[in-house]
């Protein structure tokens, strides 16, 4: 029997408490102006399922950071490195961004039910399933992909060099059997 997804009103109320403090100033110091700031915005997502609403979140939170980090680095008084190191935040915030919302569009593509089974666990814990598993349950950077990938390749590079060592270690076996067997057939 399968339940229909909700939204836990304790994970909505946490993920309000984040977001409220993005949109104080603007609300000049209400808290609960700022919490209906934040719950309006998480809904033009459409949230369905916990997993969605934290996506919605994050996207909502990195959207914000960015805007936020570029508003700075506008700033007067600010070293070339200091502009720099702003705009380079505000960059990678933005991408957070876009993976989140990426990840997003394709949880709200499946059925509700299979989204929150699909992100509960892998499909087994070979190293491929586990980079499979790891690539679409969280956005990876592309060094992330890379060195999940270079580690599935060493663990199948491991099996591999098990398995031959298996058949060496056998056929090393077998050739000490015959050799032992001849000397008691010549005498």
């Amino acid at each position: 029997m399968h339940r229909a997804p909700t939204i836990s009103a304790v994970i909505l109320d946490k993920i309000l408490a984040f977001l409220a403090p993005l949109f104080l100033a603007a609300a000049s110091g209400d808290t609960t102006a700022a919490r209906q700031a934040a719950r309006a915005l998480l809904a033009d997502y459409n949230p369905r399922t916990d997993n969605e609403l934290r996506r919605a979140a994050l996207i909502i939170a990195f959207d914000f950071g960015a805007l936020d980090a570029l508003s700075r680095s506008v700033a007067d008084d600010l070293t070339l490195n200091q502009v720099l190191r702003l705009r380079g935040n505000a960059n990678a915030l933005n991408r957070a961004s876009l993976q989140n919302q990426k990840a997003l569009d394709a949880l709200q593509q499946l059925d509700p039910e299979l989204a929150e089974e699909a992100a509960d666990m892998p499909a087994s814990l070979e190293p491929a399933d586990l980079a499979r598993f790891a690539r679409t349950a969280a956005p990876m950077s592309r060094q992330q992909r890379r060195l999940a990938e270079r580690q599935a390749e060493k663990a199948q590079q491991r099996m591999q060099e098990q398995a031959r060592r298996a058949q060496r270690a056998a056929e090393v076996a077998a050739r000490r059997a015959a050799s032992a067997q001849q000397p008691a057939l010549q005498t």
